[in-house]
């Protein structure tokens, strides 16, 4: 199962934010009206059985009434699962409730409760959105067929500071972030604390990751200026040798000299530890420059 569905099934599972605020939602993106014998019905269908038993819930919370639930079963094993609200007054509760709800309706999103945008974000990841397994990147989008969707879902994000994009794909509108700490701060909105869970340890090794590599690469290049100091250095210490000069030095300079090149590898501080008395690295570091200038004179 992918992250995302993980992410949903995790969050249709839960109590409901608000299940009268989130059945009007689902209403809005799956439900269908049927008038039948004077009177009204609303029907969901889905062929997913956590969406259908969690409409069925969510119905029995907000009126304490037990819908019909019907399963056939379809070709490619598949099969179509049906809510049905029967009870007319019922019904005609909801499409009044549902017409007057904000989703419907241009209020002012700062007159709606945080439970109610909670439950229209939530509800609007389940239907209509999706986000990526952390380990392949970090993307959580919800699409809508009308700007004006696209738009509420995008100020609905935007009351939670979660600055979320628009995407425009031919006749569709994309609601989308990207930034990793904006979908964790999503993922809490909706409760799919679980999910929020393993985005952040997915999150929590990358980083451990990446400052591993920036330490081992700063240690590499440590090491390659250390190397390359102290070849430059054992050349011009040779080739004071070769042209009779070294033996004209200072005794500490001398011994300075042989120390290195007996360990052409060792740290300047090394070095220093090895002289009797010990000597500085700002001594050391001295001598060793004096070996090339005195070099670079005779080359």
């Amino acid at each position: 199962m992918s992250f995302s569905k993980r992410c949903k099934k995790e969050v249709l599972k839960k109590d409901p934010i608000n299940p009268l605020a989130e059945l009007m939602c689902v209403v809005d993106f799956i439900g269908s009206i049927r008038i039948s014998n004077g009177g009204y019905k609303i029907v969901f269908k889905t062929y997913s059985n956590t969406e259908a038993r969690y409409i069925y819930n969510i119905i029995k919370s907000a009126y304490s009434y037990s819908s019909t639930f019907e399963i056939k079963d379809l070709a490619n094993d598949e099969r179509l699962f049906t809510v049905i609200i029967e009870e007319s007054e019922i019904s005609e509760d909801i499409i009044d409730k549902s017409s007057k709800f904000f989703i419907n309706n241009s209020i002012d999103l700062e007159d709606v409760s945080f439970d109610e945008i909670k439950a229209f974000l939530k509800t609007a990841f389940v239907f209509k959105g999706s986000v990526n397994d952390p380990q392949r990147g970090y993307n959580l989008e919800i699409g809508s067929n009308e700007e004006s969707g696209a738009d509420l879902i995008k100020k609905s994000m935007e009351i939670f500071s979660l600055n979320p994009k628009v995407n425009v794909k031919k006749d569709s509108f994309v609601v989308y972030l990207k930034d990793s700490d904006k979908i964790s701060d999503f993922l809490a909105i909706i409760e799919a604390n679980k999910s929020l869970f393993e985005l952040e340890n997915v999150r929590a090794m990358r980083s451990i990751r990446n400052d591993i590599n920036r330490q081992t690469n700063f240690d590499k290049a440590n090491i390659d200026r250390t190397v390359n100091a102290s070849l430059k250095q054992v050349d011009a210490i040779n080739y004071l040798i070769k042209q009779n000069e070294f033996q004209k030095l200072s005794n500490d300079m001398i011994e300075i000299g042989n120390l290195r090149l007996e360990n052409p590898y060792a740290s300047i501080e090394e070095l220093g530890s090895m002289v009797n008395p010990p000597m500085s690295k700002s001594k050391v570091n001295y001598r060793l420059q004096k070996f090339i200038k005195l070099a670079e004179d005779l080359w």
